[in-house]
């Protein structure tokens, strides 16, 4: 194998495989990147990733050469610096400037096939997925039993709009898409994938979704990522949201979360629970832990009476953090001690849906 490319283009390209290949492995070449046919590919047997890399003149040959002792190498060389990358026997050589590294090699026929999903590829560059994703994966469960919540769906509601959904069973949250890319309702995305998605900050020009093979491919300009899905069912969720819940009150936003934040900081590192007292137009925060007790007040714009619930209160935060209305409206069926709360924010079309704990 023989490819010329500055360390600057060496290194944009290896940079995209962190959070796909791992560094520890039982397997020597799951370590590796591929090179071949001009393009780079790396695999976790989970996911595939492979990026066209800007070189000097074409890649000839093929071979696997560790991705982690390539990217250290790269990152302290001069981004203009060429380098040409050789294999021969097992050896792979990286040359540049009078300077020569060598380390092993694995041949490509040691480096697995990942199954590519099978399907119509759809066009998604201006759906937003990727910032759907990146609003909601907060609500998404890290629980192994039930495997099939540590990742987010794409599903239809009963009047069949698209949304896309994450749960833990503790909460939920959902976002509206203008369209469910073809092949993909029902499919449950994998939280590592959704994680790495969200933080390279990109969306992909085109999807293919595969649930008979349980595989999708999101496409970028000269990236292509093939990942399995989970292969379970998502809960049904429509069956545990309040259809037209009542408002209990509607706070300013930026004033509620304050007042959750100084009371978390006050309480003790294990406990969580807050009880949010609302009586006529003032909601009361309540904490008592120990020999801390702890009370905030917030005038709001309540539907008259009194309701009283307990939350996690690391849970509000996330969520009103993760809101961006000036307010923020609370709504749940009665009792509002064992019922859902819906929890919408003005001009936000993000739901979430927060259950009440004990406190």
């Amino acid at each position: 194998m023989r490819m010329q490319a500055s360390a600057g283009q060496l290194r944009a390209a290896l940079g995209a495989f962190r959070g796909i290949v791992q560094r520890r492995n039982t397997v020597p070449v799951l370590g590796t990147v591929k090179f071949q046919d001009g393009h780079l590919v790396g695999t976790d047997l989970d996911a595939e990733l492979s990026v066209k890399i800007a070189s000097i003149g074409p890649m000839a040959g093929a071979s696997a050469i560790d991705l982690f002792a390539l990217s250290s190498l790269a990152a302290n060389i001069d981004e203009d610096e060429e380098l040409t990358i050789s294999d021969e026997d097992g050896t792979a050589t990286i040359g540049f400037n009078g300077s020569s590294y060598r380390l092993g090699s694995l041949p490509v026929e040691d480096f697995p096939t990942f199954g590519q999903p099978i399907g119509p590829r759809t066009m998604t560059g201006n759906l937003g997925l990727v910032a759907a994703m990146n609003r909601i994966r907060f609500a998404m469960s890290t629980e192994e039993t039930r495997y099939y919540l540590n990742g987010v769906a794409i599903l239809h509601d009963s009047e069949g709009k698209a949304l896309l959904v994450a749960t833990s069973g503790h909460q939920l949250a959902m976002m509206p898409l203008d369209f469910a890319p073809e092949g993909s309702v029902n499919a449950i995305i994998p939280r590592s994938i959704v994680h790495y998605l969200c933080q390279r900050k990109m969306e992909p020009e085109a999807c293919v979704f595969d649930l008979e093979r349980q595989r999708a491919r999101f496409d970028f300009a000269g990236q292509s990522l093939a990942t399995k899905l989970i292969d379970g069912k998502f809960p049904d969720i429509f069956r545990v949201i309040p259809q037209d819940a009542p408002k209990l009150f509607t706070a300013d936003r930026k004033a509620l979360l304050r007042r959750l934040v100084r009371i978390r900081s006050f309480s003790e590192a294990f406990f969580r629970g807050v009880a949010l007292e609302l009586a006529g137009d003032v909601l009361t925060l309540k904490l008592k832990t120990g020999d801390r007790t702890a009370t905030e007040t917030l005038a709001v714009n309540g539907r008259g009476g009194q309701a009283e619930a307990g939350f996690n209160a690391d849970y509000l935060i996330t969520i009103l953090n993760g809101l961006r209305g000036e307010h923020v409206t609370f709504a749940s069926p009665a009792p509002f001690a064992s019922n859902p709360t819906v929890i919408t924010s003005d001009g936000d079309p993000l739901t979430v849906l927060q259950m009440p704990m004990r406190v």
